[in-house]
């Protein structure tokens, strides 16, 4: 029996037998031809690539669709495409310059602080690899499963999971990989056990041996003895009761003992975790924020942004979708600014940079407002602080309407347009705000910084954030009853949300909506179900 340790992907007990997944390498020998015919190739090869991309997203199940149109705008990225181009110029052929650039292109992305967007590299990665095999002549590699296994890789791409027979596929296990990798984002959606940052020993003549895995400690054994297979079958048994008892759970609504309905909402970021949130029973979407949109620059456009809101308002079934209009500023990853702000929290940031750049704000309201058609769709504005600027957003969305009537677009007429409470300033004026809002969304996060003056990204001003607030208290409080005079909607995310002693907190104060990570909302809807309020 060999005892392997790696980092846990994806919760849940089991046991099977393994089937390995080889990623074979680029081929030896090429022949480098002149640039000029190089730069043909890679052209060439870039565009089947994306027309291959193209049909597996229109054949592939609506979960995956996302993945495939996220690499086909990453192989159109122009930065991309001129790091490649230097490379062949510089006499490298073409398959090594897309490698090499893939790779510097990736380090870049790892680089950056959203963790959501560092773990795009691996889409990167897998892009890059499709066009050096078309190059190279070489198919996509595929695992045929005849029996349930797991499937064991150095890493696992985006197009690996979607060739899978994943009826088959019974857990995951990766030398390399990060828990917020694609792969990892799968097995979690797929209910699959996961494992990753296992080491490259797990590899090691693995392929037809059983092996029993645990993705929530990251343990796994290779060939357990028959003590170790006999305690996970054992655990995978309590565990598969435990499960149903959640299940009626999750199915059940957020009704307190003594009759009051909450409900809870999700923090969402892709289309990928609306429909998880679905499956963790959501409510519907309190927070979809779309950041990732600028990435890449291919990315801003209205019909790419369309096409992303439209796949989450109808993965949310029917649900209630709130997104956010980009909570950006000059320092923003993707946003093009004459300077860089030295403090940019306190700076041209949110509605106020969104206003400052109406075609930027407009290109948004236009995908938003025709994506409505295909949802129930709520549109929030990030750092309003005045009734001023919720006056000059509604002037635009009317003459954004007027547009799109005048060009013959359909879109949604009538989508309620509320205002993100983060600010003391907001939160003091909220019966201002309330008046022009269709709803609220209360941000504790942000209020909380604000109130205190502390950067919540600083570890050293963590001392200076307490976990709960008497001033944030009474700013929630001015909202909630602004809220509640104009009749409006009232929905409250952030840490205030995901703490159940908190939760309750502002739930006795009048919050009847929260919106927080799926993986929280069992947890919080099993508390608030056994209180009285």
């Amino acid at each position: 029996m060999k005892c392997i340790t790696g980092v846990p992907a994806s919760p849940g007990l089991v046991y099977g037998t393994v089937r390995y997944l080889r990623h074979t390498q680029s081929g030896l020998g090429r022949a480098v031809r002149t640039p000029a015919k190089e730069q043909k190739a890679f052209d060439e090869a870039a565009a089947e690539a994306k027309r291959q991309l193209e049909q597996l997203e229109h054949k592939a199940a609506a979960q995956d669709r996302g993945i495939f149109m996220v690499q086909r705008i990453l192989l159109e990225d122009g930065e991309l495409l001129q790091e490649i181009a230097s490379y062949i110029r510089a006499g490298a052929g073409a398959a090594a310059a897309v490698e090499r650039a893939g790779g510097i292109f990736a380090n870049r992305i790892r680089s950056l602080d959203d963790p959501y967007l560092r773990e795009r590299a691996c889409d990167i990665m897998d892009a890059c690899r499709r066009v050096v095999k078309v190059l190279d002549g070489r198919m996509q590699e595929a695992v045929i499963l005849e029996e349930p296994s797991i499937i064991a890789a150095q890493e696992l791409y985006p197009t690996d999971i979607v060739m899978l027979d994943r009826k088959l596929v019974i857990g995951i296990i990766t030398s390399k990989g990060s828990p917020n990798a694609h792969a990892s984002i799968i097995a979690r959606t797929m209910g699959i056990p996961a494992i990753v940052c296992a080491g490259r020993e797990i590899l090691d003549d693995c392929d037809g041996r059983p092996i029993a895995m645990d993705g929530d400690t990251g343990e796994a054994y290779l060939e357990p003895d028959e003590a170790t297979k006999a305690l996970f079958i054992h655990r995978m048994r309590l565990e598969r009761r435990y499960q149903l008892s959640h299940e009626n759970l999750r199915k059940a609504p957020c009704i307190t003992r003594d009759g009051t309905r909450l409900r809870l909402m999700a923090d969402c970021a892709t289309a990928e975790d609306v429909r998880a949130a679905v499956q963790a029973g959501a409510d519907g979407v309190g927070m979809l924020l779309s950041e990732y949109l600028l990435a890449a620059e291919n990315r801003r456009g209205e019909q790419e942004s369309f096409q992303f809101y439209q796949e989450c308002l109808q993965s949310a079934q029917g649900r209630p979708v709130t997104i956010c209009t980009f909570d950006v500023g000059p320092n923003t990853e993707g946003v093009q600014s004459a300077h860089k702000e030295p403090n940019p929290a306190l700076g041209l940031c949110g509605v106020r940079y969104c206003l400052s750049h109406p075609d930027f704000f407009e290109t948004q309201l236009r995908a938003l407002l025709r994506a409505g058609q295909y949802g129930r769709l709520r549109i929030l504005l990030p750092m309003v602080t005045t009734r001023e600027e919720l006056d000059a957003v509604m002037r635009t969305v009317h003459r954004v309407k007027m547009q799109l009537r005048a060009q013959g677009l359909p879109f949604a007429e009538n989508v309620p347009i509320g205002a993100c409470i983060e600010t003391p300033a907001a939160a003091l004026t909220a019966d201002e705000l309330a008046c022009r809002s269709a709803f609220f969304t209360v941000n504790t996060n942000q209020l909380m910084q604000y109130t205190y003056a502390a950067d919540r990204v600083n570890p050293q001003m963590q001392g200076y954030l307490p976990a709960s607030s008497r001033a944030v208290y009474r700013l929630v409080s001015s909202a909630v009853q602004a809220a509640a005079q104009a009749k409006i909607p009232l929905c409250l995310c952030g840490d205030g949300a995901q703490q159940p002693a908190l939760a309750e907190a502002y739930a006795r104060l009048g919050v009847r909506e929260f919106s927080l990570p799926a993986r929280g909302l069992l947890e919080i809807k099993e508390y608030l179900m056994g209180i009285s309020l």
